[in-house]
């Protein structure tokens, strides 16, 4: 994939962490600002930590007692579904709600440093 190169002049800070928000394009804006490789750090490590999270609910799940038993394929079926679905929409919600904000301050601030190149 071909990203687009950096751009000329100044860029829009509020148009850009909008765009920070909008998975691809982020990637975008990370792009214009000559940022890639901060960038793939930053989503290199959100991936860690949501296999992290996920590999501890699983754990939970996998030795879990109830799940253990004798039980049909149905109610394990609910089992699960009814004590680890909430776990596991917390690892996605908390994931965004920790990613986002940071992502979006890192492009704000990266703006505002781009922009400062083109101030006389």
């Amino acid at each position: 994939m071909k990203y687009p190169n950096p751009a000329e002049g100044p860029v829009n800070v509020k148009k850009y962490t909008l765009y920070a928000m909008i998975p691809g394009l982020d990637t975008y804006a990370f792009s214009k600002l000559d940022k890639k490789k901060q960038a793939l750090k930053i989503t290199i490590i959100g991936i860690i930590g949501i296999i992290g999270a996920t590999g501890i609910v699983m754990f939970q799940m996998a030795n879990d007692a109830e799940i253990q038993s004798e039980l049909n394929k149905d109610l394990k079926a609910e089992l699960v579904y009814q004590k680890f679905m909430p776990q596991m929409l917390l690892v996605i919600f908390g994931s965004l709600a920790i990613y986002l904000p940071i992502v979006a301050y890192l492009v704000r601030k990266w703006s505002k440093e781009w922009n400062k190149q083109f101030e006389f």
